[in-house]
């Protein structure tokens, strides 16, 4: 009867200890070690941007509005750039805590609604510029967090979603491939759908969205002007995204295991001049590229 119980203390032991190892494994993916410091941030921010981006968006075409800041000592220029700010910052957080927190989490699922809820669908109407900009916004929100490894499947397909490239995109692709130029849209918004089907396991369609960031990036790379990629103001040239979409198409090659094609498209890019602030961004793709070619 003791060695019964014995065995089944030691099954037990065992059990739970597998068990632990994998919990333990899954969680170093997904989740975070504080994820109550995780909700605080959000918390924080959210309250700023009610109180800063929300506030302005109320009244920014109210008549008296801009005299009530003078009166108050603030210029719109300042307002405004503080409520976009705020904004950028919240997205940051909830993507953040979106990504990191564990499905089991309480908080969790309003967490992902309160995520949802930012697609410009809930508030801005569609082929408007203020809908391009908000979509362009979540875009390079979530490709922040996507060029980390951190993010389950699961998740990733989420963000996918929410970012899928709009008409305007693919109908600039369309005329392109005929050899007919039109305006740039918002290819970033692409290239974190790119990416966010690359970590949901589609590699397929990853490299498919990449090929045609390639094909416009490149015949416009020898231009000396650039566009508005990832925000209002924040001007690329198209020498300098051709090498980011080279980079993106050496982790789609990597992951597929295709060692060969992931050297190549890494080494064009590498050979590509490029500033210490996005360099210093994109080695977080290049060691994970160096990472998955030694396995």
């Amino acid at each position: 009867m003791n060695q019964n119980k014995i065995r089944l203390v030691a099954f037990c032991f065992i059990l739970g200890f597998v068990f632990s190892k994998h919990s333990l494994a899954t969680d170093k993916i997904i989740a975070h070690p504080n994820s109550e410091e995780l909700l605080d941030e959000l918390n924080i921010v959210r309250d700023l941007k009610q109180k800063k981006h929300d506030h302005f968006e109320i009244n920014k075409w109210k008549p008296g509005f801009r005299k009530l800041l003078e009166e108050n000592g603030e210029k719109w220029s300042t307002t405004h750039r503080q409520a976009k700010d705020t904004l950028e910052e919240y997205l940051s957080k909830l993507a953040s805590a979106y990504i990191n927190l564990p499905e089991s989490h309480p908080s969790f699922q309003n967490v992902k609604s309160e995520l949802l809820s930012q697609h410009p669908k809930f508030n801005k109407k569609k082929l408007t510029e203020s809908y391009r900009i908000n979509l362009t916004l979540l875009a390079n929100t979530f490709h922040n967090e996507l060029i980390k490894e951190k993010i389950s499947q699961k998740k990733a397909s989420f963000l996918a979603d929410l970012i899928k490239p709009t008409g305007s995109i693919k109908f600039e692709d369309r005329m392109r491939l005929i050899g007919i130029t039109v305006e740039p849209q918002s290819w970033i918004i692409q290239a974190a759908y790119s990416l966010a089907q690359l970590r949901a396991g589609n590699i397929s369609t990853a490299r498919k969205e990449n090929v045609k960031l390639l094909r416009k990036s490149e015949k416009l790379s020898k231009k000396g002007n650039g566009i508005n990629y990832r925000k209002e103001g924040d001007v690329r040239t198209y020498q300098s995204l051709y090498r980011e979409y080279l980079l993106h198409r050496a982790l789609i090659e990597s992951h597929a295991k295709e060692k060969g094609l992931a050297k190549k498209y890494l080494t064009r890019s590498l050979k590509i001049e490029e500033n210490k602030e996005i360099k210093s961004e994109q080695n977080l793709i290049i060691r994970e590229i160096n990472s998955l070619s030694k396995s």
